[in-house]
């Protein structure tokens, strides 16, 4: 497999003997055969499994903290953060990248050029050049650079609801910040949102407090509207 900037992309079987410098490994790590004392010193991510023979990984791996899918081996690997689906996908996509495609959104595609989080790609099975966009954390691709853009914002990339906790009723947010929040929030799916907005007019920046009354009947609005009201009532005790 290519290796580019010690990261292994694939699947690595140690040998006997050898030092592998690899700070991360794309694939599962196979050292059940190899002297796993002095292999791996550099190493501190794996994107798969790791197969030690019962090696300690404080010795044996010292500076691996996190584990895509598992560890199996004996000893205490307590340090080392398993079943991180998370790094495991970021790995993937930096592999990806290195060499010239994409796999965002689970779509394997050719980087055509990249300017910024603008990227024109070709689909695996397409000839046709279409688009890519990212914000940073969620994906969209789309046949135009509108499309792909519009679709991002109904992209969300978790549930986690830390960064609206500072928001208040008269906050100003974007249509895409609004929809984010609303999703994130209340849990409502894409094509759900999509639905709501078909032809109603929506201004592209607003108030929380705007976007709680545009939101009125529609699914979650109670919870969007109560996560908001409630900030309020925390922040005045």
């Amino acid at each position: 497999m290519n290796h580019k900037e010690n990261c292994f992309n694939g699947d690595l079987t140690a040998k006997p003997g050898v030092v592998y410098d690899y700070t991360s490994v794309v694939g599962s790590v196979d050292a059940s055969g190899a002297d796993t004392k002095c292999a791996f010193p550099k190493l501190t991510s794996v994107g798969a499994s790791v197969y030690a023979s019962g090696e300690d990984t404080k010795c044996a791996f010292p500076k691996l903290t996190s584990v895509g899918v598992s560890v199996y081996a004996s000893g205490d690997w307590k340090h080392v953060e398993t079943g991180n689906t998370s790094c495991c996908r970021k790995m993937l996509l930096e592999s990806f990248a290195k060499n010239g495609y994409s796999f965002a959104d689970n779509m394997l595609a050719r980087i055509i050029s990249t300017k910024g989080r603008v990227s024109r790609v070709i689909l695996a099975g397409k000839t046709k050049i279409s688009y890519l966009v990212t914000d940073g954390e969620a994906w969209s691709h789309g046949e135009t650079l509108k499309a792909a853009r519009d679709g991002l914002k109904f992209k969300i990339g978790s549930r986690d609801t830390t960064e609206f906790n500072a928001w208040k009723l008269e906050t100003k947010i974007t249509l895409s910040q609004a929809i984010k929040s609303y999703r994130v929030i209340t849990g409502a799916c894409e094509q759900g949102v999509r639905s709501w907005m078909e032809n109603k007019t929506i201004p592209t920046t607003m108030t929380i407090a705007q976007a709680i009354e545009l939101t009125r009947g529609a699914y979650g609005n109670d919870v969007y509207a109560n996560f908001f009201n409630n900030q309020k009532k925390e922040n005045a005790q």
